[in-house]
């Protein structure tokens, strides 16, 4: 069997502006070393502070449409300003509204959880270049105070050219993996892959044959989305400076590309809602699928 591990690296904070194929080479160098065939997942804050993707708070007008989606939610209008000018809105998930208790049975504290909850209380579901996320991805944790982190403008650009800047200077040839942190129906968080270079994003084994000889409607495993989420036992959500993890070992196609959920916000919500309504008719009354 096959032995796959992940490995955490430490390449210091970053400010804004640093070359971060040398941080991670420099890292690397000494205790693990990167080999052919090892996939990098790397947090898309590094990224978007390494390409400069940090706006000043003190210095953005805030329009009068901002102001009152502020005045709805909570959010800083700020922050709604960055969100409107990166994503179309297309919901609010109201967090202080509809799950403090649960959030505060996780929290480190009951005066941590309020605190955080009144500073951000609610968040915008929105489409951010064809991918749905909260908030547009615009993060202020982990980023110098009165800024905020904007997401890499093209995630799958930024993992090729890393991936390919560590192999002109290294001679190594690795796959990237874009991670960022998602909300999860289950109420809390999970990273997933929102860019990659060198790696084939999704296993289409889809009509595989089971045990028992049967095609199965599984087998189109995100295999991205599985690598950034294992990566972010090591990389955490808070201070453990942990923003790139070598994953070494994997069997991977040497692919790449994050697909967009375009056609998933255009027409496969519409169907979901049009054929849930149906099914909750023909518990009723008698219905024919056209």
């Amino acid at each position: 069997m096959t032995e796959l591990t992940y490995h955490g690296v430490d390449i210091g904070l970053l400010e804004g502006g640093e070359d971060l194929v040398e941080l991670i080479l420099e890292s690397t160098s000494d205790s693990l070393g990167l080999q052919d065939d090892d996939v990098l997942v790397v947090s898309s804050k590094v990224v978007s502070l390494a390409e400069e993707r940090i706006v000043d708070l003190e210095g953005v007008p805030v329009s009068e449409r901002a102001e009152r989606i502020a005045d709805v939610t909570g959010i800083d209008p700020r922050e709604v300003e960055l969100i409107l000018r990166e994503s179309t809105v297309l919901g609010v998930i109201p967090v202080a509204e509809i799950a403090p208790g649960r959030l505060e049975s996780y929290a480190v504290s009951s005066e941590a959880a309020a605190e955080a909850l009144e500073s951000l209380p609610s968040l915008l579901v929105t489409n951010w270049n064809g991918r749905l996320c909260t908030n547009a991805g615009i993060d202020l944790s982990n980023s110098p105070a009165e800024t905020a982190t904007l997401l890499p403008a093209d995630p799958n650009e930024s993992a090729r050219q890393l991936r390919e800047e560590i192999r002109e200077r290294s001679g190594t040839d690795v796959a990237v993996v874009i991670a960022d942190t998602e909300v999860s129906h289950r109420g809390g968080s999970v990273d997933i892959a929102i860019g990659c270079a060198g790696i084939d994003p999704v296993d289409s084994s889809f009509g595989a044959t089971d045990l028992f000889g049967n095609p199965k409607v599984g087998g189109v495993d995100l295999i991205a989305d599985e690598l950034a989420a294992g990566a972010a036992l090591l990389s955490g959500q808070a201070a453990e400076r942990t923003p790139v993890v070598v994953v070494r070992g994997l069997e991977y196609e040497p692919n790449g590309g994050i697909e967009t959920d375009a056609e998933l916000i255009r027409s496969g919500i519409w169907l979901t809602f049009k054929r849930t309504v149906q099914v909750k008719l023909a518990e009723y009354v008698p219905f024919r699928r056209s």
